[in-house]
């Protein structure tokens, strides 16, 4: 009867072993999550960074105004506020080049050693955390009893001889659909099937960019650039564009840092422009107008009618002004 239950708790003892070896060596992460990881750290990084750019240049324009607008009223400024205004201007324009100078985020290129470096960091958390207890037993051994030591060997016995032959399931874990979500652009990496001898490895269907995408957001993006540019604006901020797609359940997997780049694969021109002083990258309608090749056009409900219901006299008209900033400075 003893070797049976010998047998039994040195297989289970194995098996817990590789259990725990798994897990706390980081095998559990796959290495499609780890760099999921790292680029949504440095994607979140990035974002602060144009936040708070942006925030200071905001706040830095604001005061200039602020002090332009008090030399309007009282006919000039006092040498203090001279200083201020020059200040301003200047940690405007500063804040204005490293908001151009971040520019949109990027993914990173990856080396194994990033990959490497990372899961050495989760297995040397998951030690620590197998050793806390350990630890705990033998300062409990030393310090109150030796009985702890033993109830402790006993109950590690205990869990072995219950464990016996069944094996644990030592699997990767999925990546967390939110980090999946938060991370579009970075692309799956697929995992390897085995393939018994004797058999064709099947290959997984290529797929065909049909390009419909593409020319429904360039359609879309004229649309509303065309729609500001008649309301007097010179463009349309990325965020606006994106908060109008998502609202009809549309591009939600994207953000304002993500979603510039699919701006640009479609073809859309994507810079800095600000917009009653808030300086945010956008489209611009003149940019637009250069990569469509004509200028942004609206859409037909939206078309201001220009038809009189009285007739004009003879050898008179009225043309039509546009508010566009683009057609008065032409004009």
């Amino acid at each position: 009867m003893a070797g049976p239950t010998i047998v039994r708790t040195q297989r289970g003892a194995q098996h817990i072993a590789l259990f725990l070896a798994h897990w706390a060596g980081g095998h559990t992460v796959s290495e499609e999550e780890i760099i999921r990881r790292i680029v949504k750290a440095r994607q979140e990084a990035h974002a602060t960074a144009v936040a708070e750019a942006g925030r200071q240049a905001k706040t830095a324009h604001k005061k200039a105004t602020r002090l332009r607008r008090s030399a309007d009223e009282n006919g000039g400024l006092v040498p203090a506020q001279m200083t201020a205004l020059a200040t301003a201007d200047f940690e405007a324009r500063r804040h204005d080049a490293a908001l151009s100078a971040l520019g949109e985020f990027t993914v990173p290129v990856l080396d194994p050693g990033h990959v490497k470096h990372r899961r050495h960091r989760i297995a040397a958390w998951r030690c620590a955390i197998l050793a806390s207890p350990v630890a705990g037993m033998l300062t409990a051994s030393w310090i109150v009893s030796g009985n702890v030591f033993l109830f402790s060997v006993l109950g590690g016995v205990g869990a072995c001889l219950a464990r016996g032959d069944k094996s644990f399931n030592l699997v990767v874990r999925a990546v967390p659909a939110e980090l999946v979500a938060a991370t579009p652009l970075v692309l799956p990496i697929a995992s390897a099937s085995v393939v018994e001898p004797g058999e064709e490895p099947e290959l997984a269907p290529v797929p065909v960019d049909s390009g419909e995408w593409r020319d429904e957001l360039r359609l879309y993006v004229e649309h509303a650039v065309a729609h500001a540019d008649f309301q007097g604006r010179a463009g349309v901020h990325v965020v606006d564009l994106l908060n109008g797609l998502q609202e009809s359940g549309r591009y939600l997997g994207f953000t304002k840092s993500s979603f510039p780049a699919k701006l640009r694969d479609a073809g859309l021109p994507v810079t800095g422009i600000s917009i009653k002083g808030d300086n945010q990258l956008g489209v611009r309608c003149d940019q637009l107008t250069k990569a469509l090749g004509h200028s942004p056009r609206l859409p037909a409900h939206l078309v201001p009618d220009l038809t009189h219901d009285e007739p004009s006299i003879a050898g008179e008209s009225t043309p039509f002004q546009s508010p566009s900033p683009a057609t008065r400075q032409t004009a």
